[in-house]
């Protein structure tokens, strides 16, 4: 537990909510984005820096929260960021903390606004430059100088879970990686998704599958973490598979039921990866999103399915999970099992039909990519600590045969 948190505030949210696990101080519930101004109360918070995206946080009826603190303390805001935020917005974000020096930043939106927020609060406290900080971890040394509360508004990054960012620099995806970036409180109102666009929705519920399976079967995984990504993985598949193909096509968020299990397993996935850490489909995603575009979640499915299979081929010689070939083939059963279940899919065919739903690609061969304008790209996330945590060893060959 967060020292900055009240006792009395923690004991208060877990009576009225869910208390969500895999954090300190998470909860769950419908309309609980109204509690944020108790919690600044409670927090003794006169100055507050509110980070969160520009259109969503008018819509999914944020704004109207916080213009509700105007006359209790002083409020600025901060969203000169785009989606995957860069070095340079995450700058412009540290000097605007430094001068207005808040006693909390509150982060509202989807996982770009959420990593921006953590990165902000943890930035503004050093004493290098933001940049210099995300090229040397270490030189993030000085403590957190605010509280820091994060109120997701799409179910999938997880980020307000996690003590990590994305921030691209240069157009490559980095991420900055420090415990002081794990928020003190987490509000998690699945209200706030009903607005997200069903593109955009079925997204942001692939990268939370994703990083379910990830965990699940990530070199680093532990007890804890595989239990995380399979209650993760137990509410998001029927929610998501039912959803898959039906009348509500994308519309995966157009039902409150629907919406709080998949803010649930989005929150436990989260916790998971937390835990664990990504593994190869994370890597390779990040080229897709950072020179073609495509969001997120759906560049990451386009390399979970194929790794689903490459995985089941594992042998003696190329397996890195610390149980064996057999741990890691009874884990993916597991999963399929898992899907068959509650979906009648496997998890292939699954991602397949949430791609085709949310109008994405559903195989890497359809981006048309040239193998050899993606060789570098390719060698670079393979050669990351997300990869070295895949359960069985990925080569370039096998990535580059399948764009064409």
């Amino acid at each position: 537990m967060s020292p900055l948190i009240p006792h009395t505030l923690t004991e208060e949210l877990a009576r009225d909510l869910s208390t969500l696990p895999g954090h300190p101080a998470a909860y769950l519930g419908d309309g609980c984005v109204a509690r944020t101004d108790g919690v600044l109360g409670a927090l003794d918070a006169a100055r507050v820096l509110v980070v969160h995206g520009r259109g969503s946080f008018a819509l999914c009826g944020a704004a109207r929260v916080v213009a509700g603190w105007a006359g209790r303390r002083t409020v600025r805001h901060f969203d000169a960021f785009g989606v995957n935020p860069r070095i340079e917005d995450i700058t412009a974000g540290v000097r605007a903390a430094r001068e207005f020096r808040p006693d909390v930043v509150v982060g509202i939106g989807g996982g770009s606004a959420l990593d921006a927020a953590k990165s902000v609060a943890v930035l503004a406290a050093q004493d290098d430059a933001p940049a210099d900080c995300l090229a040397r971890p270490e030189y993030v040394a000085a403590p957190r100088r605010c509280a820091l509360v994060l109120l997701p508004t799409t179910s999938g990054s997880g980020s307000e879970m996690t003590r990590f960012a994305a921030i691209y620099a240069q157009g490559r995806k980095h991420s900055l990686d420090h415990p002081q970036l794990r928020s003190d409180l987490v509000l998690v109102d699945p209200g706030l998704a009903a607005s997200v666009p069903p593109r955009t929705a079925v997204a942001a519920a692939l990268d939370a599958l994703c990083q379910a399976v990830e965990s699940a079967w990530a070199v680093r995984a532990t007890e804890e973490s595989r239990r995380l990504a399979h209650d993760a993985l137990a509410r998001l598949l029927p929610v998501v598979g039912r959803a898959a193909g039906d009348s509500f096509g994308g519309r995966i968020l157009a039902v409150p039921e629907r919406r709080a299990a998949l803010a649930y397993g989005a929150a436990l996935a989260g916790a998971a990866i937390d835990i664990t850490r990504t593994t190869a489909a994370h890597a390779l995603s990040y080229g897709l999103t950072a020179r073609l575009g495509l969001p997120h979640g759906a560049a990451v499915a386009l390399h979970l399915s194929w790794l689903i299979g490459h995985h089941t081929r594992v042998t003696a010689d190329d397996c890195r999970h610390p149980g064996g070939p057999d741990a890691l083939l009874g884990i993916i059963d597991d999963i399929q099992k898992l899907s068959h279940e509650t979906t009648a899919r496997p998890v292939e065919a699954l991602v397949t039909r949430l791609l085709h739903d949310g109008g994405y690609p559903t195989t890497l061969a359809s981006l048309a990519l040239n193998a050899g304008d993606w060789r570098a790209p390719v060698t670079e996330a393979l050669a990351s600590s997300r990869a070295a945590n895949t359960p069985r060893a990925v080569t370039d060959a096998d990535v580059l045969r399948l764009l064409s």
